[in-house]
This record gives structure tokens, C-alpha cells and sequence, in this order.
């Protein structure tokens, strides 16, 4: 079924999405910054998760604005929000997936504290409700998504890859704050797993991303080609 969200609903449903994911992108980080208030701010954004959510909370904060007001600009918005959405995605998917599961069985093993609570908080909203309203933004209300190009599809996979280069080129300053690794995911860690394997896994999660990404690019057209659209779809 496909549904197309009239242009009227449009602007009034993007402005209160928008409203609610930098909301949500600010208690997360804040959440995460009273979690780990030990860890320097230089170690705070080796995370993946925190430099995602700072994207998010900046575009829909400041950049989206500007865009939406320069009529020159408009052309960047469906490359722009496609690659915000996949960015945050990323850190849903590997999370999880690869992280939560280690962590709930953690959490059954540790008596709740208001530490684990807060924590807990935080992963809700950072892994769940900022990646979740994001994508229901691009479904919802990012407009010209038959605009989209091949290049502009791709164009997000920049900030993973220069994320990992600055990652391993900051692990030979030693150990992350609070932890005895100078990575910040298990499934990273050259020292633990090897350097062969690391490099397997990034280059299946890099795979996996440009498959994605192709085919929400793919489905995009083909569903402008058979029903067109206005400003925005949703394919359920």
C-alpha cells in the first residue's frame, strides 16, 4: 500500500518530527554525558553513537532550517536527509544487533541502580527513539526523494569511514577513559580480535550499508515511477 502525505501535513507533521528528534538527540547526549561523566569530552565523541546523534541534533537544529530557507539550496535536502537518516540507522542496526544483547544479559546480572536506570534511559533514547523518528521524518515528510541520486545515496557512507580512520589513528594514544581498550566497540578491538577480522567486519557492515542504501534508492524510484508522489511515501 502507498501512502502519500498531502503537502499541508507535510509541514506541520516535519515541523513537530523535527521538534521531537532534537529533544530526544539532547536528553540522549545528556543522558550519556551524566552516565559517563568521568570520560573526557576528547573520548565522549569516539563513540560512533554520541558523533551520530550530534549530527542528527545538528541538522535538524541548524542546518535544516537553513536549507529549507534558500531556495538555492533546496537541491541538497534529499542527498542531505537521506544521509542524516542512514548515519543514525547505522548506530540502531549495530547496536541492536551486536550490543544490546551482551548488554541485557548484563543488566539481568546487576542490581538496578540509579546508574543502570539512567543508562537504560539513555539507550532508549539514543539506539531507539532517534533513529526511529529520523527514518519516520525521511518516510514522512523529506521531500523530492525522486530527486535522489546514486551519488547522493553513497555520499553518507563518508562519515562511518572517516569515523574508523580517525578511530584507529586515535587507539595508538592508548587506552579510551574508564576503559582498558582503545576502542569503544568490542567488534573493533585490533588488539582482541585481530586485525584481519576487524577489517572483515567493517567491510561486511560497509557492504551491508551500500546494499541498504541502494535499495531504499531502488524502491524510491520505483515507487515514484508507478504511483508518483507528492511530498513524501511510505511503503508498507
Amino acid at each position: 500500500m502507498l501512502i502519500v502525505t498531502p503537502p499541508a501535513l507535510y509541514g506541520h507533521l516535519g515541523a513537530l518530527l523535527s521538534a521531537l528528534i532534537v529533544v530526544c538527540a539532547c536528553i540522549g547526549l545528556t543522558l550519556h554525558k551524566d552516565v559517563y561523566a568521568h570520560t573526557p569530552r576528547r573520548d565522549f565523541y569516539c563513540y560512533y553513537t554520541n558523533v551520530s546523534n550530534l549530527i542528527v541534533l545538528l541538522y535538524f537544529a541548524l542546518i535544516a532550517p537553513w536549507l529549507y530557507a534558500r531556495a538555492a539550496l533546496r537541491r541538497f535536502i534529499p542527498a542531505a536527509e537521506f544521509s542524516v537518516m542512514m548515519v543514525i540507522l547505522l548506530t540502531h542496526v549495530v547496536f541492536h544487533n551486536l550490543l544490546f544483547p551482551d548488554i541485557l544479559r548484563a543488566a539481568r546480572k546487576t542490581r538496578r541502580t540509579r546508574e543502570t536506570d539512567i543508562m537504560a534511559a539513555d539507550n532508549l533514547f539514543i539506539h531507539y527513539l532517534v533513529p526511529w523518528l529520523t527514518c519516520l521524518y525521511w518516510l514522512l515528510c523529506s521531500p523530492d526523494k525522486d530527486a535522489l541520486t546514486l551519488p547522493g545515496a553513497l555520499v553518507w557512507l563518508a562519515v562511518p569511514l572517516i569515523y574508523l580512520l580517525c578511530l584507529f589513528l586515535r587507539a595508538r594514544r592508548g587506552n579510551l577513559a574508564g576503559t582498558d581498550s582503545p576502542y569503544p566497540y568490542p567488534f573493533l578491538d585490533v588488539q582482541r580480535l585481530g586485525a584481519g577480522r576487524v577489517a572483515r567486519i567493517c567491510l561486511l557492515l560497509l557492504a551491508l550499508c551500500v546494499l541498504v542504501s541502494l535499495a531504499l534508492l531502488l524502491a524510491v524510484r520505483l515507487s515514484f515511477a508507478r504511483w508518483g508522489g507528492g511530498h513524501a511515501l511510505v511503503l508498507v
